[in-house]
């Protein structure tokens, strides 16, 4: 079973972004909705660019369209002693926290998980509302 633990920063203002450090990382992110003074999780990424790169790009094509405050939490990935980042990882990461969480935004990997047959993702920090532990064996067990 492959291990991988996602460290979560945030929230973060999408509008002050660009303001932190940690903008110009890579990994995975979720996007909140606030409204009504509550938070919700509307959409999961991935990006191999920087966040900031991420967040530009979805403001102008869908998210100026969102009622709501927007906010962004990033998960930075490590791994265990002799364990390496990929693309692949981090697709898989993002596509097991997607069929999991199920957020509306989101249409590719919204139903069926196709990455490797077992990983565990263990998330912590300020993951919001992403679930402390998700796990291909139970997305796979009726396959």
């Amino acid at each position: 079973m492959q291990m991988i633990t996602v460290n979560w920063y945030g929230p973060y203002s999408l509008d002050e972004f660009d303001q932190y450090e940690i903008s110009l990382r890579k990994g995975i992110y979720a996007i909140y909705r606030v409204y009504g003074g509550k938070e919700k999780l509307i959409y999961i990424g991935k990006t191999t660019r920087s966040f900031y790169q991420r967040m530009r790009e979805h403001k102008r094509d869908w998210l100026w369209n969102i009622r709501g405050q927007l906010q962004v939490r990033v998960g930075l990935l490590e791994f265990v002693e002799k364990q390496r980042y990929s693309d692949r990882k981090l697709a898989d990461v993002e596509a097991l926290l997607i069929v999991t969480h199920a957020p509306p935004e989101n249409t590719t990997n919204a139903q069926y998980y196709y990455g490797r047959e077992k990983l565990r993702v263990v998330s912590k920090g300020k993951r919001g509302e992403i679930r402390r532990l998700v796990s291909t064996e139970v997305h796979l067990e009726g396959v």
